[in-house]
């Protein structure tokens, strides 16, 4: 992007504000964000933010290793139980509303999956849901194996959850994405 994509804004929010504004629920208890060590931006720009920032000694390389590193402060910090559940939704999907979290937890609870993806037109989006036993399986992924590689070796049968919603797809990857979320989303 060429810019920091959290701190971009989008009407009279930035990007990471509007999703822990949208994250404001009674169901999800906690918001943990990773970041690089150095995100001394990001960090100041939250600091007022009802969220739990990670900032390793080292920088995770890719989304399993920041996976890894959140599950383990949840771990530490939450003492989770077999029947709780995490969302894995990435910093840059800015349009997720309460609404539409709303309507997946909803099927979640409906669901006896330990993994729930929704897919919009046949294509996986997020937040992914998991029980919180399927942790244990992404710590014991190969380190060039991403959380996928759970479907794959069939560790995990993940549901897809067919939505009218594209908005689980949409992500800020490049200036283009940015414009169109700009020119569409923004309110």
């Amino acid at each position: 992007m060429g810019t920091h994509k959290l701190l971009l804004s989008l009407g009279k929010e930035t990007v990471i504000q509007r999703l822990v504004r949208e994250l404001n629920t009674s169901f999800v208890t906690k918001t943990v964000i990773v970041a690089r060590k150095d995100d001394q931006l990001l960090e100041e720009h939250i600091s007022g933010m009802d969220v739990q920032l990670i900032q390793p000694e080292t920088d995770p390389p890719d989304m399993k290793a920041s996976v890894l590193v959140a599950l383990e402060w949840i771990n530490t910090h939450s003492q989770p139980t077999e029947e709780d559940s995490w969302l894995l939704i990435p910093a840059d999907h800015p349009l997720l509303s309460r609404a539409l979290l709303a309507s997946l937890y909803d099927a979640w609870g409906n669901c006896n999956a330990s993994c729930m993806i929704p897919t919009f037109q046949g294509r996986k989006g997020h937040p992914a849901f998991f029980r919180w036993p399927v942790s244990k399986e992404i710590f014991l992924l190969n380190e060039d194996e991403g959380i996928n590689a759970l479907w794959k070796k069939q560790k995990v049968q993940p549901v897809l959850l067919e939505c009218d919603h594209p908005e689980i797809l949409i992500d800020l990857d490049t200036p283009e994405d940015y414009e169109y979320v700009k020119q569409h989303h923004s309110k």
